[in-house]
């Protein structure tokens, strides 16, 4: 049975689905729909965007089929069983973050910079002004944090009591991007991120290790 929950239960394994949803929920609680299905699987919607944490079976597929999302994100495994095809892309962790004192990349930047420097470097994004809302929100909120050259690169966090999760880095320069993302990822907390295969080289390079599959279903 699945029932709607009005608080996020308590969690021990980090994922990139759970660091999403707590981060999410902390900024529209009073907008989101949370649902659990008993046995443990959550299901989070804002709007039109859902987010699967947990495993799917068959009653999970069908409820997620009758709310008719334009998105959800979740592990291969349950976008195959909901939907058979999807985005794939990779789930990885960084254990021991470096512990770098000082910031380089601590240029403030407005919600529109970000968003053309993100949108420069490929990120799919919604309209400007849904984006400019949310970016707003979350970074009053301490939610996010930012880490940027104007008009250069920029990375963006999301933040929770023990985990990280790097939720894009773009940069208009070549170069840039190895320094950006070592001081977004500094500190004392684990750091999560979702990429594509073309940038696991990247990633390992940094000290990323593969953690499992995840991917993204669109309408």
């Amino acid at each position: 049975m699945i029932n709607k929950i009005s608080a996020l239960p308590a969690w021990d394994e980090p994922t990139a689905e759970i660091l999403k949803i707590e981060n999410l929920f902390s900024a529209y609680g009073g907008e989101a729909q949370l649902f659990r299905q008993d046995g443990g699987t959550l299901i989070f919607l804002l709007g039109k965007d859902a987010i699967i944490c947990g495993k799917a079976d068959e009653e999970v597929k069908d409820f997620v089929r009758f709310l008719r999302p334009d998105s959800v994100f979740s592990s291969s495994d349950n976008l195959k069983t909901v939907f058979g095809s999807f985005d794939a892309a990779n789930v990885l962790i960084l254990r021991k973050p470096p512990k770098l004192s000082g910031n380089t990349f601590s240029d403030a930047l407005s919600s529109r910079e970000a968003y053309e420097i993100l949108t420069a470097g490929g990120f799919l994004l919604p309209p400007y002004e849904y984006f400019a809302t949310d970016y707003c929100r979350r970074l009053n909120h301490g939610l996010i944090k930012v880490f940027a050259k104007k008009d250069l690169c920029a990375a963006i966090t999301l933040e929770s009591k023990n985990y990280r999760l790097l939720a894009g880095i773009a940069s208009n320069r070549k170069g840039l991007g190895g320094a950006l993302l070592t001081y977004a990822v500094s500190g004392n907390k684990p750091v999560l991120c979702v990429a594509e295969d073309s940038l696991l080289p990247f990633y390992t390079r940094y000290g990323f290790e593969p953690l499992y599959k995840a991917g993204y279903w669109r309408k």
